[in-house]
């Protein structure tokens, strides 16, 4: 599991960007993640221990990745709307 920071992340954002990715959402906090280009497909889990926040996906890098990087929009606003409902 890789911690997320603002630098980290904004790169792996950046590399998203760059391709064609699809999202879906197989729980909260579980995303999957297709390359349109290429049809890879890979898993990425986010979590949260002691107020810092982490990822981890299924891909082979070792480093915040693409994948984090186009699922983690989807995680905020889905993150926002559930703490919405304990309200």
């Amino acid at each position: 599991m890789l911690e997320i920071t603002k630098q980290n992340l904004e790169k792996a954002i950046e590399r998203a960007k760059q391709n064609k990715m699809l999202v879906k959402c197989v729980e909260f906090r579980r995303y999957e993640v297709t390359n349109r280009t290429n049809g890879n497909r890979y898993e990425v889990h986010f979590t949260k221990i002691a107020g810092r926040k982490f990822a981890d996906c299924s891909c082979p890098a070792t480093v915040i990745c693409k994948h984090i990087g186009a699922s983690i929009g989807h995680h905020v606003v889905k993150a926002s709307q559930m703490s919405r409902q304990t309200v």
